[in-house]
């Protein structure tokens, strides 16, 4: 049996970090931001569905991943509990899961990575534009409760961004196919 511990699966060498073997990408707000500017500005909604479905199929792996690698996370609420820990460590900010089922349900997040870049480059927006958390929330469901690519679809109701006091997303199976068969 293999046991989580922080201080032996995060580690850092140089420039690179991995989590478990597993080499993880983390990017400062600035550059998170530019992005996301960058690929709405450029590609409008184009762009926004490709940041989620590639944050969604990252997130999705490597908790699979996870899940496999360490088989004393079993139950639903410890997978959730990870996830929730392991947004925090990787200074994404905080998002409160266990108020999520395989049917979906509200997540709310009091702090946030992108919200903290996106308001000091670019001020108050008039949209939700936690794109980034959407995606990331929809690949670490769909690993927790064992769907395929695409099973979830998030909405962001509320955000911080917009000068809400949380961020709330709204967690529903999606009216689509996945797209993993």
């Amino acid at each position: 049996m293999s046991f989580f511990s922080w201080e032996n699966e995060l580690s850092r060498d140089g420039h690179r970090m991995e989590l478990s073997g597993l080499s993880i990408v983390m990017h400062c707000h600035h550059y998170n931001i530019n992005l996301q500017k960058t690929l709405e500005d450029t590609l409008g909604q184009e762009g926004v569905a490709l940041m989620v479905r590639s944050v969604e199929e990252a997130s999705r792996s490597i908790f699979i991943s996870l899940f496999e690698q360490f088989d004393q996370i079993k139950t639903d609420k410890s997978k959730l509990e990870m996830a929730a820990t392991m947004y925090q460590n990787c200074g994404l900010g905080i998002v409160h899961l266990l108020t999520v089922g395989p049917d979906g349900g509200r997540i709310v997040s009091p702090s946030s990575h992108q919200v903290t870049g996106w308001l000091a480059k670019h001020g108050r927006r008039r949209t939700p534009g936690c794109h980034f958390a959407r995606g990331w929330l929809a690949g670490v469901l769909e690993a927790v409760y064992g769907h395929p690519l695409g099973y979830y679809e998030v909405t962001e109701t509320e955000c911080k961004m917009m000068r809400n006091k949380d961020c709330v997303f709204h967690v529903s199976p999606s009216h689509g196919s996945s797209r993993e068969d």
